[in-house]
Order: C-alpha cells, then structure tokens, then sequence
C-alpha cells in the first residue's frame, strides 16, 4: 500500500515536472503584441502609391486602406483570422470591400495570406538581427539564398527591436523593423521592402520600391525605369469596434 501511495505521489510529481517544463520551453516571444489580433480591430492607412510601365506611363495613386478582423477560427494550436480589406479614394465615400486575407498565429510564427499567397511575416521570438525565410510557404523563392546557399528564398530579417519609431507626427516607443529585401543593383533595379510594427498597434508603416531598369542600348547603367512600383501606407487611426 504504501509502494502503490508513494508511486502515485511520484507520478503527479512528475506531471508537475514536467508541465512547468513545457511552459519554460514555449518561446517567450513580442510577436503577439506587435499585431494584435481581437476580433473587431481595425486599423486605417493613408496609402501613396506609383506604378510605372512602359505601357502606361506613370500613373499616382493616393487613398485609404482600411483592414478589419472581422472572424477567427481555432485549430489545434493555431488561430485563423479573418481580415477584410476595404479602400476608399476620400474620406467623405463610404468603404468599399476589395478582398479577404487571413492571418495565421502559432506560438512560433505569423503567417499573412494575400490573396492566395502566405508570407511568414514573423517568427518568433523575435530579436535583432533574427532572420527567415519569408517566402517558405509559398513558390515564389526569391533571390537570396537559404538552406546553405541550396535555396532561392526572400530573407526576412529583424532590425531596431523595440525601439522607438515616428512617423507623421506620430511617435510609438516599441517598435520593431522588418526588413523584407534590401537589393539595389545600380544595373539591373532596386527591390527594397520594410513594414513596422508597434507594440499594441499592429503594422504603423509599410514601404516598397520595385524597379526594373532598362539594361538594353544606351540607357544600361543609366537607371531607366521600365517598370516598377513605389508604395508608402501610413497609419492614420486604429482601434477595437
């Protein structure tokens, strides 16, 4: 009786034991914080955007982006959420609804669905100077290179962990840069892709610049534009509906 007692009193113990030891082992991470995901958020984004083609010239954009939780589902470990997009070209017209994304959170990484395509936007835990490939989920590769240089991927790659970030008057005093691709070739183009997020906010500040220069007579080195994309979103107003 007393074996059977104390093998029962060593079996909790080891429950104990061990379940202390699994929350140890989960990554202690900020990534949750940077993008809040509560059913009812919003957030709004002033939105600046160029393309160039050779077909149709320059063309400039300005607008209002504005992204909605509007659902969430559980699997497993895993949470889904989904996230509407509506734009608006002033702010007197009403939203007009232009697509679903969906976010997935783990306790190890954020993954974005654009469209039909994921991007790992972050991995946790977080710290600077932490890279990944961005591109994992989806058959876009990229032109770094991962898995000891067998891979074409899209390093992602985090930089001023918590620091303090200030954007159009606005200031947020725990941040966090995500350099997403960071090539200029002066011959062939420039693709340079960041977004910020704030602690408690979510994504204050995204940029990109995609160009494609003309490497073909006279105009090679001379960073001719034939094509590409400059697009800013600022963060204007966010909050929980």
């Amino acid at each position: 009786m007393f074996d059977v007692l104390r093998l029962k009193k060593f079996a909790i113990l080891l429950i104990v034991l061990f379940g202390c030891q699994s929350q140890e082992f989960v990554p202690k991470t900020s990534k949750g914080t940077y993008y809040p995901l509560i059913v009812g958020t919003y957030w709004e984004y002033d939105v600046v955007e160029t393309t160039i083609s050779q077909v149709n010239g320059q063309l400039n954009s300005i607008y209002e982006l504005r992204m909605e939780v509007t659902d969430s589902t559980i699997s497993g470990v895993e949470t889904t959420y989904t996230l509407k997009r509506y734009t608006r070209s002033d702010a007197a017209l009403p939203w007009n609804v232009q697509e679903t994304w969906s976010v997935r959170l783990s306790e190890f990484q954020l993954v974005q669905q654009e469209g039909n395509i994921s991007f790992i936007k972050l991995k946790s835990p977080l710290s600077d100077g932490k890279s990944w490939n961005g591109n994992e989920l989806n058959n876009l590769g990229g032109k770094d290179s991962c898995g000891g240089g067998t891979n074409n991927c899209d390093v992602y790659t985090v930089t001023d962990l918590t620091k303090a970030f200030e954007i159009s008057g606005n200031t947020y005093s725990n941040s966090v840069n995500i350099i997403e691709n960071n090539e200029d070739d002066p011959i062939i183009g420039k693709d340079v892709r960041k977004s910020v997020y704030a602690e408690s906010v979510g994504l204050v500040y995204r940029e990109l610049t995609q160009l494609i220069y003309c490497t073909v007579g006279d105009c090679i080195g001379e960073q001719v534009v034939e094509n590409g994309i400059l697009f800013k979103q600022t963060l204007k107003a966010y909050g929980t509906l």
